[in-house]
Protein backbone atom coordinates (compact mmCIF):
# COMPACT_ATOMS: atom_id res chain seq x y z
CA UNK A 1 0.00 0.00 0.00
CA UNK A 2 1.49 3.24 -1.07
CA UNK A 3 1.91 5.79 1.67
CA UNK A 4 0.29 9.16 1.21
CA UNK A 5 0.43 11.96 3.65
CA UNK A 6 -0.64 15.55 3.58
CA UNK A 7 1.50 18.40 2.31
CA UNK A 8 0.88 21.80 3.86
CA UNK A 9 2.37 25.25 3.59
CA UNK A 10 5.23 25.54 6.01
CA UNK A 11 4.52 27.98 8.81
CA UNK A 12 6.81 27.54 11.77
CA UNK A 13 5.70 28.95 15.09
CA UNK A 14 8.52 30.40 17.14
CA UNK A 15 8.28 31.79 20.66
CA UNK A 16 8.89 35.51 20.65
CA UNK A 17 12.50 36.30 21.42
CA UNK A 18 13.72 32.69 21.54
CA UNK A 19 16.33 31.42 19.09
CA UNK A 20 17.59 27.87 19.29
CA UNK A 21 21.16 26.90 18.51
CA UNK A 22 22.34 23.34 19.11
CA UNK A 23 23.68 23.21 22.63
CA UNK A 24 22.36 26.59 23.79
CA UNK A 25 19.21 28.66 24.16
CA UNK A 26 19.42 32.44 23.81
CA UNK A 27 16.71 34.89 24.73
CA UNK A 28 16.58 38.29 23.02
CA UNK A 29 14.48 41.37 23.61
CA UNK A 30 11.71 41.98 21.11
CA UNK A 31 12.14 45.09 18.97
CA UNK A 32 8.78 46.32 20.15
CA UNK A 33 5.98 44.96 22.29
CA UNK A 34 2.69 44.03 20.67
CA UNK A 35 -0.55 42.66 22.04
CA UNK A 36 -0.35 39.68 19.71
CA UNK A 37 2.74 37.52 19.29
CA UNK A 38 4.04 37.16 15.75
CA UNK A 39 3.73 33.58 14.43
CA UNK A 40 7.28 33.49 13.07
CA UNK A 41 10.54 35.41 13.20
CA UNK A 42 11.87 36.72 9.90
CA UNK A 43 15.52 37.08 8.99
CA UNK A 44 15.52 40.84 8.58
CA UNK A 45 14.31 41.33 12.13
CA UNK A 46 16.76 38.79 13.51
CA UNK A 47 19.77 40.39 11.87
CA UNK A 48 19.08 43.81 13.40
CA UNK A 49 18.58 42.31 16.85
CA UNK A 50 21.71 40.24 16.53
CA UNK A 51 23.80 43.34 15.87
CA UNK A 52 22.78 44.74 19.24
CA UNK A 53 22.36 41.69 21.42
CA UNK A 54 24.63 38.84 20.39
CA UNK A 55 28.28 38.08 20.75
CA UNK A 56 30.14 37.91 17.46
CA UNK A 57 30.48 34.12 17.30
CA UNK A 58 26.75 33.59 17.74
CA UNK A 59 25.87 36.28 15.23
CA UNK A 60 28.22 34.83 12.64
CA UNK A 61 26.79 31.35 13.07
CA UNK A 62 23.09 32.19 13.21
CA UNK A 63 22.70 31.89 9.43
CA UNK A 64 23.59 28.22 9.69
CA UNK A 65 20.22 27.68 11.33
CA UNK A 66 18.07 29.65 8.90
CA UNK A 67 16.39 27.59 6.20
CA UNK A 68 14.58 29.12 3.21
CA UNK A 69 10.94 28.25 2.56
CA UNK A 70 8.01 29.67 0.63
CA UNK A 71 7.33 32.13 3.45
CA UNK A 72 10.88 33.45 3.73
CA UNK A 73 13.54 32.14 6.11
CA UNK A 74 12.72 30.65 9.48
CA UNK A 75 14.56 29.33 12.50
CA UNK A 76 14.91 25.73 13.61
CA UNK A 77 13.99 23.87 10.44
CA UNK A 78 15.07 20.26 10.03
CA UNK A 79 14.57 17.55 7.44
CA UNK A 80 14.38 13.80 7.76
CA UNK A 81 17.60 11.89 7.09
CA UNK A 82 16.26 8.37 7.42
CA UNK A 83 14.96 5.41 5.44
CA UNK A 84 11.23 4.93 4.92
CA UNK A 85 10.49 6.45 8.33
CA UNK A 86 11.72 6.87 11.87
CA UNK A 87 9.52 6.71 14.95
CA UNK A 88 8.68 9.90 16.81
CA UNK A 89 8.72 8.86 20.47
CA UNK A 90 7.06 10.18 23.60
CA UNK A 91 10.43 10.48 25.39
CA UNK A 92 14.12 10.55 24.38
CA UNK A 93 14.39 6.80 24.82
CA UNK A 94 14.21 3.92 22.32
CA UNK A 95 11.98 2.03 24.76
CA UNK A 96 9.37 4.80 24.99
CA UNK A 97 6.06 4.61 23.14
CA UNK A 98 5.99 5.90 19.58
CA UNK A 99 3.50 8.69 18.96
CA UNK A 100 4.11 9.34 15.28
CA UNK A 101 6.27 8.73 12.23
CA UNK A 102 8.72 11.03 10.45
CA UNK A 103 8.92 9.93 6.82
CA UNK A 104 11.91 10.11 4.51
CA UNK A 105 10.62 13.27 2.80
CA UNK A 106 9.37 15.08 5.92
CA UNK A 107 10.19 18.52 7.26
CA UNK A 108 10.10 19.35 10.96
CA UNK A 109 10.50 22.16 13.45
CA UNK A 110 13.22 21.70 16.06
CA UNK A 111 11.90 22.37 19.55
CA UNK A 112 14.85 21.24 21.65
CA UNK A 113 18.32 19.75 21.24
CA UNK A 114 19.26 16.99 23.71
CA UNK A 115 22.13 14.56 24.06
CA UNK A 116 21.66 12.21 21.09
CA UNK A 117 18.01 13.19 20.65
CA UNK A 118 16.08 16.08 19.15
CA UNK A 119 12.57 17.14 20.09
CA UNK A 120 10.58 18.07 17.00
CA UNK A 121 7.16 18.97 15.70
CA UNK A 122 6.22 17.69 12.25
CA UNK A 123 2.64 18.35 11.27
CA UNK A 124 0.54 17.32 14.26
CA UNK A 125 3.19 14.92 15.55
CA UNK A 126 5.42 16.12 18.38
CA UNK A 127 8.07 14.11 20.19
CA UNK A 128 11.65 12.89 20.09
CA UNK A 129 13.76 11.39 17.29
CA UNK A 130 17.42 10.34 17.27
CA UNK A 131 19.61 13.29 16.37
CA UNK A 132 21.22 11.36 13.52
CA UNK A 133 17.79 10.95 11.86
CA UNK A 134 17.71 14.67 11.02
CA UNK A 135 19.44 17.18 8.83
CA UNK A 136 19.79 20.42 10.80
CA UNK A 137 21.71 23.65 10.56
CA UNK A 138 23.80 24.14 7.43
CA UNK A 139 22.86 20.68 6.11
CA UNK A 140 19.17 21.51 6.37
CA UNK A 141 19.62 24.84 4.68
CA UNK A 142 21.53 23.34 1.75
CA UNK A 143 18.98 20.51 1.38
CA UNK A 144 15.78 22.54 1.70
CA UNK A 145 15.05 22.65 -2.03
CA UNK A 146 15.33 18.86 -2.25
CA UNK A 147 12.42 18.48 0.17
CA UNK A 148 10.23 21.26 -1.23
CA UNK A 149 7.42 20.97 -3.75
CA UNK A 150 6.22 24.00 -5.69
CA UNK A 151 2.48 24.02 -6.27
CA UNK A 152 0.11 26.22 -8.26
CA UNK A 153 -3.39 26.89 -6.93
CA UNK A 154 -5.85 28.04 -9.60
CA UNK A 155 -7.52 31.38 -8.80
CA UNK A 156 -9.57 31.77 -12.01
CA UNK A 157 -12.95 30.06 -12.36
CA UNK A 158 -11.58 28.19 -15.38
CA UNK A 159 -7.98 28.33 -16.58
CA UNK A 160 -6.56 27.10 -19.89
CA UNK A 161 -3.51 24.86 -19.83
CA UNK A 162 -1.56 25.55 -23.02
CA UNK A 163 1.21 23.84 -24.95
CA UNK A 164 3.55 26.82 -24.52
CA UNK A 165 4.00 30.26 -23.00
CA UNK A 166 1.39 32.59 -24.48
CA UNK A 167 -2.26 32.65 -25.51
CA UNK A 168 -1.39 31.83 -29.12
CA UNK A 169 -0.47 28.28 -28.08
CA UNK A 170 -2.83 25.30 -28.23
CA UNK A 171 -5.20 24.64 -25.31
CA UNK A 172 -4.42 21.16 -23.98
CA UNK A 173 -6.98 21.04 -21.16
CA UNK A 174 -8.66 23.25 -18.58
CA UNK A 175 -8.44 23.42 -14.78
CA UNK A 176 -10.83 24.94 -12.25
CA UNK A 177 -10.62 27.34 -9.34
CA UNK A 178 -9.13 25.93 -6.16
CA UNK A 179 -7.42 22.96 -7.82
CA UNK A 180 -3.72 22.40 -7.08
CA UNK A 181 -1.04 21.20 -9.48
CA UNK A 182 2.70 20.61 -9.22
CA UNK A 183 4.90 23.25 -10.83
CA UNK A 184 7.48 21.28 -12.79
CA UNK A 185 10.05 23.96 -13.57
CA UNK A 186 10.97 27.64 -13.59
CA UNK A 187 8.49 30.25 -14.88
CA UNK A 188 9.10 31.80 -18.29
CA UNK A 189 7.73 35.26 -19.10
CA UNK A 190 5.08 34.93 -16.38
CA UNK A 191 3.99 31.44 -17.44
CA UNK A 192 4.41 28.39 -15.20
CA UNK A 193 4.97 24.79 -16.32
CA UNK A 194 2.53 22.42 -14.56
CA UNK A 195 1.53 18.78 -14.68
CA UNK A 196 -2.19 18.06 -14.95
CA UNK A 197 -2.74 14.32 -14.79
CA UNK A 198 -0.63 12.96 -17.63
CA UNK A 199 -0.52 16.32 -19.39
CA UNK A 200 2.44 18.71 -19.21
CA UNK A 201 1.54 22.28 -20.07
CA UNK A 202 1.77 25.95 -19.16
CA UNK A 203 -0.56 28.29 -17.24
CA UNK A 204 -0.54 32.06 -16.94
CA UNK A 205 0.90 33.20 -13.60
CA UNK A 206 -1.74 35.93 -13.27
CA UNK A 207 -4.36 33.29 -12.52
CA UNK A 208 -2.55 31.08 -10.02
CA UNK A 209 -1.00 31.34 -6.57
CA UNK A 210 2.41 29.70 -6.55
CA UNK A 211 3.76 28.49 -3.22
CA UNK A 212 6.28 26.09 -1.75
CA UNK A 213 5.07 23.25 0.44
CA UNK A 214 6.73 20.54 2.48
CA UNK A 215 5.64 17.08 3.54
CA UNK A 216 5.17 16.34 7.23
CA UNK A 217 5.08 13.33 9.48
CA UNK A 218 1.89 12.08 11.05
CA UNK A 219 0.68 10.98 14.45
CA UNK A 220 -0.13 7.37 15.25
CA UNK A 221 -3.83 8.25 15.17
CA UNK A 222 -3.49 10.00 11.79
CA UNK A 223 -1.74 6.94 10.35
CA UNK A 224 -4.52 4.65 11.60
CA UNK A 225 -7.15 6.95 10.10
CA UNK A 226 -5.28 7.15 6.78
CA UNK A 227 -4.91 3.38 6.56
CA UNK A 228 -8.63 2.92 7.30
CA UNK A 229 -9.53 5.45 4.60
CA UNK A 230 -7.22 3.76 2.10
CA UNK A 231 -8.76 0.38 2.89
CA UNK A 232 -12.27 1.75 2.46
CA UNK A 233 -11.29 3.37 -0.83
CA UNK A 234 -9.75 0.14 -2.11
CA UNK A 235 -12.86 -1.80 -1.12
CA UNK A 236 -15.05 0.76 -2.89
CA UNK A 237 -12.89 0.55 -6.02
CA UNK A 238 -13.10 -3.23 -5.94
CA UNK A 239 -16.87 -3.10 -5.51
CA UNK A 240 -17.14 -0.64 -8.40
CA UNK A 241 -15.08 -2.94 -10.62
CA UNK A 242 -17.23 -5.94 -9.68
CA UNK A 243 -20.40 -3.93 -10.24
CA UNK A 244 -19.19 -2.81 -13.66
CA UNK A 245 -18.59 -6.45 -14.57
CA UNK A 246 -22.23 -7.16 -13.70
CA UNK A 247 -23.40 -4.34 -15.95
CA UNK A 248 -21.15 -5.41 -18.81
CA UNK A 249 -22.64 -8.88 -18.61
CA UNK A 250 -26.23 -7.64 -18.34
CA UNK A 251 -25.89 -5.37 -21.36
CA UNK A 252 -25.21 -8.37 -23.59
CA UNK A 253 -28.91 -9.16 -23.40
CA UNK A 254 -30.26 -5.77 -24.46
CA UNK A 255 -32.91 -6.29 -27.11
CA UNK A 256 -33.98 -9.68 -25.84
CA UNK A 257 -37.70 -10.13 -25.03
CA UNK A 258 -39.63 -9.39 -21.86
CA UNK A 259 -41.64 -12.37 -20.64
CA UNK A 260 -43.86 -12.17 -17.58
CA UNK A 261 -42.63 -14.70 -15.02
CA UNK A 262 -39.58 -15.54 -17.15
CA UNK A 263 -36.00 -15.88 -15.96
CA UNK A 264 -34.18 -16.62 -19.22
CA UNK A 265 -31.75 -13.95 -20.35
CA UNK A 266 -32.07 -15.12 -23.94
CA UNK A 267 -35.62 -16.45 -24.26
CA UNK A 268 -37.21 -13.83 -22.05
CA UNK A 269 -37.43 -12.56 -18.47
CA UNK A 270 -39.42 -10.11 -16.42
CA UNK A 271 -37.71 -7.36 -14.40
CA UNK A 272 -36.92 -9.37 -11.28
CA UNK A 273 -36.14 -12.52 -13.26
CA UNK A 274 -33.65 -10.53 -15.36
CA UNK A 275 -31.87 -9.14 -12.28
CA UNK A 276 -31.92 -12.51 -10.50
CA UNK A 277 -30.45 -14.35 -13.50
CA UNK A 278 -27.74 -11.74 -14.12
CA UNK A 279 -26.52 -12.01 -10.53
CA UNK A 280 -26.79 -15.81 -10.55
CA UNK A 281 -24.06 -15.75 -13.22
CA UNK A 282 -21.76 -14.21 -10.59
CA UNK A 283 -22.73 -16.67 -7.85
CA UNK A 284 -25.02 -14.24 -6.03
CA UNK A 285 -28.42 -15.61 -5.02
CA UNK A 286 -31.23 -13.05 -5.02
CA UNK A 287 -34.94 -13.37 -4.15
CA UNK A 288 -37.37 -13.91 -7.03
CA UNK A 289 -39.68 -10.94 -6.48
CA UNK A 290 -39.07 -7.19 -6.44
CA UNK A 291 -40.71 -7.00 -3.01
CA UNK A 292 -38.19 -9.39 -1.50
CA UNK A 293 -35.32 -7.70 -3.34
CA UNK A 294 -36.05 -4.56 -1.32
CA UNK A 295 -34.41 -6.38 1.61
CA UNK A 296 -31.45 -7.91 -0.25
CA UNK A 297 -27.91 -6.72 0.55
CA UNK A 298 -27.80 -3.34 2.25
CA UNK A 299 -29.25 0.09 1.58
CA UNK A 300 -27.34 2.96 -0.03
CA UNK A 301 -28.58 6.34 -1.17
CA UNK A 302 -29.25 7.02 -4.83
CA UNK A 303 -26.55 9.70 -4.69
CA UNK A 304 -24.04 7.00 -3.69
CA UNK A 305 -25.29 4.40 -6.17
CA UNK A 306 -22.64 2.49 -8.11
CA UNK A 307 -22.85 0.25 -11.19
CA UNK A 308 -24.49 -3.05 -10.25
CA UNK A 309 -26.72 -1.66 -7.50
CA UNK A 310 -30.39 -2.64 -7.52
CA UNK A 311 -32.73 0.30 -8.19
CA UNK A 312 -36.17 -0.60 -6.86
CA UNK A 313 -39.53 0.96 -7.67
CA UNK A 314 -43.14 0.09 -6.89
CA UNK A 315 -43.33 -3.28 -8.63
CA UNK A 316 -40.18 -2.91 -10.70
CA UNK A 317 -36.39 -3.32 -10.45
CA UNK A 318 -33.39 -2.52 -12.62
CA UNK A 319 -29.59 -2.52 -12.45
CA UNK A 320 -27.85 0.81 -12.06
CA UNK A 321 -25.36 1.47 -14.85
CA UNK A 322 -24.02 4.84 -13.74
CA UNK A 323 -24.67 8.28 -15.27
CA UNK A 324 -28.30 8.13 -14.13
CA UNK A 325 -29.31 5.10 -16.20
CA UNK A 326 -30.51 1.54 -15.54
CA UNK A 327 -30.57 -1.62 -17.64
CA UNK A 328 -33.79 -3.54 -17.06
CA UNK A 329 -36.48 -5.75 -18.50
CA UNK A 330 -38.98 -3.01 -19.20
CA UNK A 331 -42.14 -4.44 -20.78
CA UNK A 332 -43.35 -6.63 -23.65
CA UNK A 333 -43.11 -3.75 -26.10
CA UNK A 334 -39.54 -2.65 -25.28
CA UNK A 335 -37.99 -5.83 -23.91
CA UNK A 336 -34.62 -5.59 -22.16
CA UNK A 337 -33.17 -2.13 -22.54
CA UNK A 338 -31.83 1.06 -20.98
CA UNK A 339 -33.81 3.92 -19.46
CA UNK A 340 -33.37 6.81 -17.06
CA UNK A 341 -33.13 5.67 -13.43
CA UNK A 342 -35.48 8.39 -12.20
CA UNK A 343 -38.24 7.77 -14.73
CA UNK A 344 -40.44 7.02 -11.73
CA UNK A 345 -40.10 7.27 -7.97
CA UNK A 346 -37.29 5.20 -6.47
CA UNK A 347 -38.29 3.20 -3.39
CA UNK A 348 -34.90 1.76 -2.48
CA UNK A 349 -31.34 1.28 -3.66
CA UNK A 350 -29.67 -1.95 -2.53
CA UNK A 351 -26.06 -3.08 -2.87
CA UNK A 352 -25.61 -6.83 -3.02
CA UNK A 353 -21.89 -7.14 -3.79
Amino acid sequence: MEKTHIRKRIIISAMTGMIMIPGRAITVSAAEEAEEQQPFVQVAGIESVLEKCYETDVKDNINLYLVPSGEGEYLNMAFSDTGDFTYIRSAPDEESDWVGKLYSDSAAEVLEYLDGWTKIRSGSAEGYVPADALLTGAEARSSAEDYATDKATVTASVLNVRSGQGTENEILTQVEEGEEYVITGEPVDGWYPVKVGETDGWVCGEYITAETSYSYGETKEEEEERIAEEKAREEAEQAAAEGQAVINYACQFIGNPYVWGGTSLTEGADCSGFVQSVYAHFGVSLPRTTYDMEHAGYAVSYEDAMPGDLILYDGHVGLYMGDGNIVNAMNEEKGIGICNATYMEIIAVRRVL
